[in-house]
């Protein structure tokens, strides 16, 4: 079964470094790894998490410097920027008595505040999304889905009023605009996971948890297998999609690279192709013209050039 958490077989690899064509960005190391970066949309900064997702920090690319923005378990896992760089939403979770609690937040960057928008619970199986210019957050739950306020200006920058997540193996697509909501199900008994909307809300691409990696229109249109991959993530002009392509041994990962690809299945690079490093968690810089990404092997964070 694959693990999508670092956990402490990092202890037991030996350092291989790099290639000299990856720009060693955010040091880390094997006791100490840092990883899933992400670019903020404007390119200045990027975000970043620890082993096991805990905690967020911030990484400024003109001062070189890094700032903490929380420390919250879980908070590192799948965080969202918003469009105009300046905040990040994220479900985070706390422990008490052996059970594990949920919320989300809202952490601004400047300030290091954080607002908390919903309560602490202990089922919160699905992940917050930006909706409505980032005026709101949209929340999926087991019930009636959540809406909350963040008191943030609208961005009229943006439209992303359309929400793709899956429940109860099916992939469902709300139109707040509309105020529609549309059901799919393109793989019999499948469950779905990581699923990516395209910035220009046209597509989504998504896992099929134990297969391969599938693109579709918002309308269930124009279903596409990519094959295998894991943790698609699009680049801003929509064009293209990196991913991950990892091995493991039932228990720990034992190899992965960095892979680009067209929406259409066009056009399939192994940006990275090594025998000996683990590279993962990749993320399109805005200009899409490079990749942010992380080594398992001395848990650090590289760019690489694309062109």
């Amino acid at each position: 079964m694959k693990k999508y958490f670092l956990i402490l077989f990092l202890s037991i690899i030996v350092p291989v470094f790099p290639q000299t064509d990856y720009q060693l960005l955010i040091s880390g190391s094997m006791e100490n790894a840092v990883m899933n970066p992400v670019f903020s949309p404007d390119g200045n900064k990027i975000a970043f998490t620890k082993s096991l997702y805990q905690g967020i920090w911030i990484y400024d690319l003109k001062s070189q410097t890094t700032t903490q923005i929380t420390n919250e378990a879980a908070a590192g896992f799948a965080f969202k920027w918003s469009a105009d760089s300046k905040s990040i939403l994220t479900r985070v979770a706390k422990y008490e008595d052996m059970r594990r609690y949920n919320a989300v937040k809202v952490f601004e960057i400047e300030t290091g505040e954080s607002k908390q928008l919903s309560d602490y619970r202990t089922m919160m199986p699905y992940l917050p999304q930006w909706i409505d210019g980032d005026t709101k957050v949209f929340l999926p739950v087991k019930g009636k889905d959540e809406v909350y306020f963040t008191g943030k200006e609208k961005n009229n920058n943006i439209s992303n009023n359309i929400a793709a997540f899956e429940k109860n193996n099916t992939l469902v697509i709300k139109n707040f605009t509309e105020e529609s909501e549309k059901t799919f199900k393109p793989i019999k008994d499948a469950e779905y996971i990581n699923l990516s909307t395209s910035p220009d809300r046209t597509k989504i691409v998504f896992e099929a948890m134990g297969g391969n990696m599938f693109v579709m229109n918002i309308d269930g249109t124009n279903f596409i297998d990519l094959g295998q991959g894991d943790n698609p993530k699009w680049s801003s002009d929509n064009n293209k999609i990196t991913y991950m392509i990892t091995e493991d041994d039932g228990n720990d990962f034992t190899g992965s690279d960095i892979f680009v690809i067209n929406p259409d299945g066009t056009n399939k690079k192994n940006l990275t192709n090594s025998k000996d490093l683990i590279e993962m968690n990749p993320s399109f810089a805005p200009d899409a013209n490079s990749v942010v990404f992380d080594i398992v092997n001395d848990g650090s964070i590289y760019l690489m050039n694309i062109e």
